[in-house]
């Protein structure tokens, strides 16, 4: 049974909003799949350790989106596609996109009438924070130990 706020949304802001949430399930998708490769290709063991931890909070973040999509009658979106080997310079990428993830999920989150579906980005905004902080810490110690990243 899905609560009264859903019942008052017009179809469109329903539908609005399970796009939205397929968005950002994909973008969760997309950042699973770059920081597991990625991994693949690190030399050291310590710095590989701080990307599998990422890469298992961005999988738990897909499957809450996933789960609220469902919930709400939408069918969330095929994985990404990503090149074979990512660069370092996706993954510095990815390092940035973190910073604008966190901010485009607290904006999402205060724009969301449901309380699951707010508590669940903010969630998910918290621990995209730790996900800047351990990508920091894993660019830093690549540049230290080949002079670049």
């Amino acid at each position: 049974m899905r609560a009264e706020w859903w019942k008052r949304l017009t179809p469109d802001q329903s539908q609005k909003l399970r796009e939205l949430l397929a968005e950002r399930y994909s973008d969760e998708l997309h950042d699973v799949a770059l920081v597991e490769r990625a991994a693949e290709q690190l030399p050291y063991e310590h710095l590989r350790r701080v990307l599998r931890r990422i890469a298992a909070r961005e999988r738990q973040h897909a499957e809450w989106l996933r789960a609220k999509i469902r919930e709400l009658g939408g069918t969330p979106p095929p994985p990404p596609e990503l090149p074979e080997a990512p660069t370092w310079q996706e993954v510095l990428e990815a390092f940035e996109s973190e910073k604008a993830d966190q901010v485009e999920y607290l904006e999402t989150a205060y724009g969301v009438r449901d309380p699951e579906v707010r508590e669940l980005l903010e969630r998910i905004q918290r621990e995209e924070e730790e996900n800047y902080r351990d990508l920091l810490e894993v660019v830093t110690r690549m540049e230290s130990h080949t002079g670049r990243a």
